[in-house]
């Protein structure tokens, strides 16, 4: 539902709180509002809890889905969710990543996918460690990056 991210995203939650989806699911008796924030440095269950009451006392959120009768989930996005805004890469600074780059022509049937250590970023792209190089990414070549779990 975009009317409902749109809405969302102009709201303040809190510092640095950035809205990564909203949806609206239909279950059955009552609609299933699901909002995903984050922060820069990552998102405390504190700091979900603030989001959920301020979300659950917005009568304009049951506006934008029609209902005040309504089930509301926040969380974070966890960690398999993949990174997609360029505010969410320095605190894994260190992490080896998986990241799936765009053509530089634009097409979509060749996307390129590249594992290694993320040393730093810039307001220019991110810099990976590969087995021999470092190899330096622009931002717009990045169409998602995901980090991978040392077990």
């Amino acid at each position: 539902m975009t009317d409902l991210y749109n809405y969302l995203s102009e709201r303040s939650l809190g510092p640095d709180v950035h809205i990564l989806a909203a949806s609206v699911s239909d279950s059955g008796r009552q609609p299933q509002v699901k909002v995903v924030v984050d922060t820069p440095t990552g998102i405390t269950i504190d700091e979900i809890a603030g989001i959920s009451r301020l979300l659950r006392n917005d009568a304009d959120i049951a506006g934008q889905i029609g209902t005040a009768d309504f089930r509301l989930e926040v969380t974070s996005p966890g960690i398999i969710s993949g990174l997609k805004e360029p505010w969410q890469y320095p605190r894994h600074v260190g992490r080896r990543l998986t990241v799936q780059l765009s053509d530089p022509a634009g097409s979509d049937e060749s996307r390129i996918s590249i594992e290694g250590e993320l040393l730093r970023t810039s307001q220019q792209g991110i810099v990976l460690k590969l087995a021999e190089a470092e190899k330096e990414i622009a931002w717009e070549r990045i169409q998602q990056s995901v980090v991978q779990l040392n077990w």
